[in-house]
């Protein structure tokens, strides 16, 4: 089977391990996880929301081929970064409170997916009790295929081998 042969299906089924949300919550509410392990697990940022209030603020974030950047006049303050996630991050000085969001469900996934899913902004604990990769997934009642992300990531991986 080629790359172009896969269908979405196959790729989450290939891709996306097994439901841990209950896993989760019962360490969180048996207190076993440490506060910082319980804010990286229960909290998310909306990028596409911080993203929005950098444009209604009239400023752009450049695509610059291997580059994004962002130029604020009124501080005289420039951000260049491969990353349009830490241009924002680099913008908002890290703190994000104002985007934040809950994940509804956590799902362990492959290595791989987990890059795919950190390059697109998604919450990824890395290394969680010997888990490789925990996706904090903050939609649910839909299939995963039917994740906008996880679409994007699809259609990414097919048109680089066609």
């Amino acid at each position: 089977m080629t790359t172009t042969d896969i269908s979405i299906q196959d790729l989450v089924q290939r891709e996306v391990i097994y439901c841990v949300s209950s896993l989760v919550y019962t360490l969180t509410q048996e207190n076993k996880l440490e506060a910082e392990q319980a804010i990286e697990l229960w909290t998310a940022i909306d990028w596409d929301e911080a993203e929005q209030a950098i444009l209604d603020k009239g400023l752009v974030i450049y695509n610059c081929g291997s580059t994004y950047s962002l130029y604020v006049e009124e501080t005289n303050q420039a951000y260049y970064n491969p990353s349009k996630i830490e241009i924002i991050r680099e913008y908002f000085d890290s703190d994000l409170s104002d985007y934040e969001r809950e994940p509804l469900e956590h799902w362990l996934v492959s290595t791989w997916l987990g890059n795919r899913l950190e390059e697109q902004g998604e919450t990824i604990v890395r290394d969680f009790y010997g888990l490789e990769a925990i996706w904090c997934r903050c939609c649910s009642g839909q299939a995963i295929k039917c994740d906008y992300v996880i679409q994007e990531i699809y259609n990414d991986l097919i048109h680089r081998h066609l």
